[in-house]
């Protein structure tokens, strides 16, 4: 039994901690004292159970409400079970009911390295070379009885009175507001802060470090190593403007909620790249560190603005209003994700998060949940008990498919419903725990009663069902009728997925007759136990769209006629009007029908030769993200024909942005380039890679930070190789050189060199060896026949750069998943049986990688067979119509020739 009974409540914590050693060097243990103030709720009980795990318990005292000493429980009489990391402590007389007590340990901890509980990392102070020490928190989801013995379940609720016995040297932050510091003896001090707001255990949190505050302490501030003061301003300022947003869209302000202090903390070291702990988010040092020149740029400032936003909606949405068990992480997840990308929008409308959340979030999460490894978003209570079960949850589904429902209900409601749902929930709830139930409820409450929908039913489809469906369009009837079927998406339906599963789905469409891609409001939803949906219109229609902006979470497949239509109307003025999420959405949609064998690639492949009209950014994510696939599993004599077809239907859109920056770029121009760069150059186009090393050759200045390493990597692979490595070994910022490393590895006529002479140098980091030689390939595909062959003329030397046969085989078996022909797998095969006596155990790995090359060999030989054809014979009819006009233009030169001799 993993979870506490119930019959005791705590209400109160009054918790020390003293950590020990000095500034220079803290230490790695820590005492603490915590009086636990519990209230009974049953009667009889004869015994209290709480959670600790890693801390040795030396005292332990039953008090009165009064203060008067009930027993002292000898250490002998506590039992402890490491697995459910429970602590029973037995009483000589049971407790009488409704009454106070208060439970005292003294005891001591470790001050881990792992970052859970209480850790301590380092870093090296940049003006004087002396290494620092910080010492941090993070408890969740059950980290916090590693720190004191608590009930650390989200359900059981309290106060927190917190006090920091830390050396001279260190300062100290917490969830509150810093009240008063008393100087002990020997260098000694303790920080007293005020009490927090009712919360759960894994929301406490604290910093001991020399950290330099930007703002005021006492109500908004950034805190992070001097030397990093002034890179803290962009962040700094997005904080400001957060804060008072979700005021105006909760009703409901930060201060309303229970605490007026609400502080950032940077480390260098993390488990993920925030927590929000009630007024202290604690960031790693890249979330919200701007460096001139460095990062600063466009991707940098969105993912500060977003990840700021994300931690500031947690403020309401987990927080304050808080699950009942981890079983419904995506409560707190999935509102945080959702907006982190749609307040992001309002308040920083340049990045586009709107459009950007269908291709980064909705699109990517629909991968994962067309697997059997899927999971609900709500799993029930009892499934959700071992530690290993609630990390289960942290993951895509309770993220972004959790936003993408959330998008998805918000859409259905309206937008002013959404948000007077919101509100009601976070009031009535306010200090509380909820379940799904809950939340529904509100919804429900200001839901629109037309069109009519099962809410309990729609609701449990996407929520405790897993998966989603694709909905089939036909047309018939002279293209009056159009008909309407869905089953479950998978990638592979005898994986022992449930393929029977249907869902309720909204549905919202437009055609060429009065297209509309505003209206997100359904006309009507498709009830799971209805077989089919009919649309009629009088006047035939040319195309519809159903799914207006992908809005709702399905996807779409378009019988061949109407796509046919769809293609057609895209390659006209504004593509017709269709909005850029659905040009997104028919792409993505169309390589994962392909991925799952329900089309083929040649049909995906003749569709997106529309994009040679395409020159915005939402659709060649999803183009990009398709085509790296396939791109993948094509043979270097195959690529060929894919750069060709690549050029082609690049064509307006590089055109429109060319290799180099221009100051009138919005900021997913700037990202466009970046792709399209990227991906031109590196499968050997050859405007691309001139533009690239003509602009090079004459511009000495640095692209920005975006731009940087594409354009550098680009330059490498032409013939500024020396200069990029000239730059690296130049480079005084560690993320730079690894950047410019990157960079340089990208190099193709240099390759051999840069392989014996910086990979398998001295003076090259193991990681860096290790990620050069997957740039060789990578950023070359086409080359992966001499990088493998160069690599294993002398195995041994890369062995013994790499410092373990163990190592030689990870590179190896990385290289692997870019073998393509059964001439790669024989190779490799036979290069397995000659050294195997020299890789030992490692030869394991070999072996499994060998197994893949099998399976993705087989793969492109099933899937890929009737797109090379495509390609080849698309490819060999521009050859004949080029070679016929050239022929044609000779023969007129000819006779110009005469006519003017």
């Amino acid at each position: 039994d993993y979870r506490l009974n119930k019959n005791v409540l705590p209400s109160y914590y009054n918790l020390t901690i003293g950590i020990q050693g000095e500034a220079a060097n803290p230490g790695t243990t820590f005492d603490g004292e915590v009086n636990i103030t519990l209230l009974t709720t049953q009667s009889d009980v004869s015994s209290i159970r709480l959670h600790k795990d890693a801390i040795d318990i030396e005292s332990c005292v039953l008090y009165n409400a009064a203060g008067v000493q009930v027993e002292q429980i000898a250490n002998t009489r506590l039992t402890f079970e490491q697995e459910t990391q429970q602590l029973t402590v037995p009483l000589s007389q049971a407790l009488t009911v409704n009454q106070n007590y208060t439970l005292y340990f003294k005891y001591s901890g470790t001050v881990r390295t792992d970052t859970a509980g209480l850790f301590s990392v380092s870093y090296v102070e940049e003006q004087t070379g002396s290494t620092k020490w910080v010492l941090l928190t993070e408890m969740q989801a059950i980290n916090a009885r590693l720190v004191f013995p608590c009930f650390d379940e989200p359900a059981l609720k309290a106060q927190f009175e917190l006090h920091i016995r830390r050396p001279s040297g260190f300062n100290s932050i917490s969830n509150t507001k810093l009240i008063s510091t008393t100087n002990e003896a020997n260098n000694r001090f303790v920080d007293h802060f005020d009490v927090t707001p009712i919360m759960s255990t894994y929301l406490l949190a604290f910093v001991i470090s020399e950290y330099r505050a930007r703002g005021d302490p006492n109500e908004l501030a950034i805190y992070t190593r001097p030397e990093f003061y002034n890179y803290t301003e962009f962040s700094y300022n997005v904080s400001q403007r957060v804060l008072p947003f979700y005021t105006q869209v909760f009703k409901q302000s930060y201060e309303e909620l229970g605490n007026k202090l609400f502080q950032y903390a940077t480390t260098p070291s993390f488990p993920h790249n925030s927590m929000e702990n009630w007024g202290l988010v604690i960031f790693k040092d890249k979330v919200v560190l701007e460096q001139v020149g460095y990062t600063d740029g466009w991707i940098q400032k969105e993912f500060t603005i977003r990840n700021i936003i994300h931690e500031n909606a947690h403020m309401w949405f987990g927080n304050s209003v808080t699950l009942k068990w981890w079983s419904y992480v995506w409560m707190q997840e999935g509102f945080a994700r959702f907006y982190e990308f749609f307040v992001g929008n309002e308040l920083y409308p340049e990045y586009q998060l709107d459009q950007q959340f269908v291709v980064q979030k909705l699109q990517h999460v629909m991968s994962t949940d067309a697997l059997n490894l899927t999971q609900p978003m709500t799993s029930p209570e009892a499934s959700i008990q071992t530690p290993a079960d609630i990390d289960y949850k942290f993951g895509r589904i309770s993220f972004a498919k959790a936003a993408s429902i959330i998008r998805m209900w918000r859409n259905a409601m309206g937008e002013t419903n959404f948000d007077q749902a919101m509100i009601s929930y976070l009031r009535a709830n306010h200090l509380g725990n909820t379940e799904p139930k809950d939340l529904f409820n509100h919804l429900q409450r200001y839901w629109p009663a037309s069109p009519y929908v099962d809410l309990d039913q729609f609701f449990y489809d996407f929520t405790q069902q897993v998966g989603y469906p694709t909905i089939m369009v036909n047309i018939s009837m002279q293209n009056h009728m159009v008909d309407l079927q869905q089953s479950r998406f998978l990638y592979n339906r005898s994986d022992g997925s449930n393929d029977t599963y249907r869902y309720t789905v909204p549905l919202t469409y437009t055609t060429n007759l009065d297209p509309n891609f505003k209206n997100l409001t359904p006309s009507s939803y498709f009830h799971k136990v209805v077989g089919m949906v009919r649309i009629y219109y009088e006047e035939p229609i040319d195309w519809i769209i159903v799914n207006i902006k992908q809005s709702n979470y399905y996807r779409v497949l378009y019988d061949t006629p109407i796509l046919n239509r769809i293609q057609l109307a895209l390659t006209k003025e504004k593509h017709s009007g269709i909005a850029v999420e659905n040009r997104a959405a028919l792409v993505d949609d169309l390589f994962n029908f392909a991925y799952a064998g329900m089309i083929d690639y040649e049909q995906v492949f003749e569709f997106i030769e529309y994009l040679s009209t395409e020159i915005e950014y939402i659709p060649w994510f999803a183009a990009y993200d398709g085509l790296q696939d396939v791109s993948k599993r094509l043979t270097p004599q195959q690529l060929v024909n894919f750069e060709k077809y690549l050029s082609d239907i690049t064509s307006a859109v590089y055109r429109r942005l060319g290799v180099e920056l221009r100051w009138e770029d919005t900021v997913l121009e700037v990202y466009n380039r970046n792709m399209q760069v990227s991906w031109l150059c590196k499968y050997q186009n050859a405007a691309c890679n001139n533009d690239v090393k003509r602009s090079f050759e004459r511009n000495a200045e640095k692209p920005t930070p975006d731009y940087r390493e594409t354009y550098y990597c680009a330059a490498a692979r032409t013939t500024g190789y020396d200069r990029v490595l000239a730059l690296y070994n130049n480079e005084t910022n560690s993320n730079e050189r690894q950047l410019l490393w990157r960079a340089a590895s990208c190099t193709r006529s240099s390759a051999r060199t840069h392989y014996e002479t910086e990979i398998l140098g001295d003076q090259t980091s193991v990681a860096l060896k290790t990620v050069g030689i997957a740039q060789l390939y990578q950023q070359n595909p086409d080359s992966v026949n001499a990088i493998y062959s160069m690599i294993t003329e002398d195995i041994k030397r890369l062995a013994d750069a790499l410092g373990s046969w163990s190592k030689a085989a990870d590179v190896l078996s990385e290289m692997s998943e870019y073998f393509t022909t059964r001439e790669q797998q024989k190779q490799f095969s036979d290069f397995i049986d000659e050294n195997s006596a020299s890789f030992g155990a490692a030869v394991s790995t070999l072996k499994t990688a060998l197994a893949k090359v099998e399976t993705n060999v087989q793969w492109a030989e099933l899937r890929l067979g009737r797109l090379v054809n495509f390609l080849a014979k698309r490819n060999g009819a521009a050859a004949v119509g080029l070679t016929l006009m050239t022929t044609l233009l000779m023969m007129m030169s000819s006779l110009l020739s005469v006519l003017f001799k």
